[in-house]
């Protein structure tokens, strides 16, 4: 009585699977479907939709495997390899897209030329040796030797895995240095991307080499599940996943200037500030300013709140103010709207507010104290 019940259990986990993968697949094909319909026009719409498509293809072939079917047409039993160089490509390109404020240069398309080159190679054995595409995967996972269409695989396995452990070296700011409160969700989710990316990737490499059929299922049964529940939490709570990307946006930005010598940037900063007096410019404009330090104005302004914690106004007001301060104390008497035009001010009512603000008290006031205290 045992052995047949483990045998049933055993038909009934195998059926289980079996339908789970077709779901997998089928799923994907439905969310990019969604993805095409529903966030046509977005940032990173196209990838996300061919990441979508990629990865229910993916799991067809795991499907296949499974079943142990088979396409007549050689070259279609290997439509897998591709799609290993397609994902990486489109998935780096689709969190660009979706962290970057402004759009991802056409040039990093250059992402999907692996893809194209694995295609093209292909073809051409198809054409010219069609007997190197003549073992299917099926065969492979016997005990055959590794085809050039596996080792082909491996190297896809490979360039995946190389290529979002480059991503997570990129956004180490963001991933291990945010101080970014807002963020940590969004840095959650997307370290989830990131690494779920490196293990479905390392998996198919390990399944590969070692011919563990259960291995691919496992990883396409598991890619399948995170979608899944990636969806419901979306759909649960979708005002919540709408409020990633703010932070993590901000948390994106404020990272580019990390890749600046900061302390260079400081010393040259402080040389124009110190040395050159470029505050009492009347039309020094954070452009303008930037432009001298030889960085972008948007990186000049993210370093000014993120390491100084002000904005471009209040820093030039600050050195502004502190010379009026100085020559106060140097001559209480002095003529306060002439100080005010010197150090760069374009008008008494300008010159008062930003005196106020920093000292809490108007000019006057602060040059009649001055006065008494000596």
């Amino acid at each position: 009585m045992t052995k047949p019940c483990i045998l049933s259990d055993f038909c009934r986990m195998s059926e289980f699977l079996g339908s789970w993968l077709q779901f997998g697949a089928w799923y994907h094909f439905v969310l990019g479907i969604g993805i095409l319909v529903k966030e046509k026009g977005s940032k990173g719409f196209p990838f996300a939709m061919i990441a979508a498509f990629s990865g229910g293809t993916l799991i067809i072939y795991a499907y296949r495997l499974f079943a142990g079917f088979e396409f007549e047409f050689s070259l279609l039993n290997h439509g897998y390899v591709p799609i290993i160089y397609l994902i990486p490509g489109s998935m780096q390109y689709t969190i660009e897209q979706f962290l970057s404020t402004e759009p991802v240069s056409i040039g990093r398309l250059q992402r999907l030329y692996p893809t194209f080159l694995v295609m093209i190679l292909l073809i051409g054995l198809q054409i010219f040796y069609p007997q190197v595409l003549e073992q299917s995967m099926n065969e492979s996972f016997t005990g055959l030797p590794f085809s050039i269409p596996e080792y082909l695989a491996l190297l896809g396995c490979l360039y995946w895995v190389i290529s979002f452990v480059w991503m997570i070296y990129q956004y180490r700011n963001i991933l291990y240095r945010n101080p970014n409160e807002e963020a940590k969700l969004g840095v959650r989710v997307l370290g989830m991307i990131l690494k779920g990316n490196i293990t479905f990737a390392s998996f198919i490499l390990v399944s590969t080499v070692f011919r563990w059929n259960s291995g691919i299922y496992f990883t396409a049964g598991l890619a399948t599940l995170m979608a899944v529940i990636a969806f419901i939490g979306t759909e649960i709570n979708h005002q919540l996943f709408k409020d990633i990307l703010p932070g993590l946006r901000q948390s994106y930005r404020t990272s580019r200037i990390l890749n600046l010598n900061l302390e260079k940037l400081q010393q040259d900063l402080d040389h124009l500030l110190k040395q050159e007096f470029v505050y009492r410019e009347e039309t020094i404009n954070l452009s303008n300013l930037s432009e001298r330090l030889g960085i972008k104005d948007y990186q000049l302004s993210e370093y000014i709140n993120a390491y100084l914690g002000m904005n471009f106004n209040r820093l030039v007001n600050e050195y502004r103010i502190a010379e009026v301060c100085k020559l106060i104390e140097e001559n209480p008497k002095v003529n306060l709207l002439s100080l005010a035009y010197q150090v760069g001010f374009n008008s008494k009512a300008n010159f008062n507010v930003a005196f106020k603000s920093l000292k809490k008290m108007s000019p006057s006031e602060y040059a009649k104290s001055i006065a008494k205290s000596k």
